[in-house]
């Protein structure tokens, strides 16, 4: 004998794989196509970007706002309101979205 076992070697798979003809067999599910949703995504990837761009361009905005309409020595105060306020709105977006998940 070389070391080499004699014995039969199976080729079973360790997964189950359920049967596709008998009384138990149930026909495979194919995922159909949805018609009509090919642009969709496009569009959404086209509009979250505009909207993107119009967020960095108000969130600038803001803060030359804040740095005309205060005077010189509440100008930091209200830039910490205003960024706390962006903070807390950003948590609660991101919270929102995960709990929707």
């Amino acid at each position: 004998m070389t070391g080499e076992e004699t014995s039969e070697k199976t080729t079973e798979s360790p997964y189950y794989i359920p049967p596709t003809a008998g009384p138990n067999a149930q026909p495979l599910k194919t995922p159909g196509k949805k018609t009509g949703n090919d642009w969709l995504a496009v569009v959404h990837f086209i509009i979250g970007t505009v909207v993107l761009i119009a967020a960095f361009q108000l969130y600038f905005i803001l803060q030359d706002l804040i740095r005309t309409w205060l005077s010189d020595q509440f100008v930091p105060l209200g830039l910490a309101v205003y960024y706390i306020a962006i903070m807390v709105t950003g948590v609660w977006l991101i919270r929102d979205y995960i709990r929707n998940q």
